[in-house]
């Protein structure tokens, strides 16, 4: 399954496009050696540092508190990619992003909720995914997600004037993104948001 939707991807990838791909443990590794086989060249891999992980009530291993983000090429052979280096470091105080990102989970006001219950149940905070358009993408550039969920790639999208697809198969989660994106007022779409100070 992965290696047909990443085949698909690098398909109506621009040759001076990327992707990135999320995952936990279960999946992230085998996940990074298919990219390699279809092609794509690594960038970075990325720990998302989860400040506030969800407890293992068992304690029968290690609490999990970080996924991995891959970030990469269509080929080794592809000489322009889009990476806003100065951008993100102004965002950083002057000083380079590292590889770790320390981002909370998803929770207060931000966390979409039916009826007191979670919308979604891996619902990605806001911050994550602005760190990824922003720091790879241009104003008026195309971002898809073929599992858009409750919608947030295509939510921050917008609100950083990229263009947006998404893919979503469960209905419910398709009328929660797009109540979410239609609650977006014009005049929060705007490069100059969600420059909160990120930490090192």
């Amino acid at each position: 399954f992965s290696k047909k939707w990443l085949n698909e991807c690098r398909r109506v990838l621009k040759d001076d496009g990327a992707i990135w791909v999320i995952g936990s443990y279960h999946n992230i590794f085998r996940v990074g050696q298919i990219l390699m086989d279809l092609g794509y060249w690594i960038l970075n891999d990325v720990i998302w540092h989860k400040t506030n992980p969800m407890p293992n009530f068992r304690g029968t291993r290690f609490q999990n508190a970080t996924e991995t983000l891959i970030w990469a090429k269509k080929s080794s052979d592809q000489k322009k990619y889009c990476f806003n280096y100065h951008s993100m470091k102004h965002l950083n105080d002057e000083k380079q992003i590292q590889n770790v990102w320390h981002v909370p989970l998803c929770t207060g006001g931000e966390r979409l909720k039916i009826n007191g219950k979670k919308a979604h149940s891996t619902q990605k905070p806001e911050q994550l995914l602005y760190r990824v358009i922003n720091s790879t993408s241009e104003p008026n550039d195309i971002v898809l997600d073929p599992f858009m969920g409750s919608g947030t790639t295509a939510a921050v999208a917008k609100k950083l004037r990229r263009n947006y697809i998404g893919f979503e198969l469960e209905k419910k989660y398709v009328q929660i993104a797009e109540q979410r994106l239609s609650d977006i007022p014009e005049s929060l779409c705007s490069d100059e948001l969600l420059t909160t100070k990120t930490k090192r």
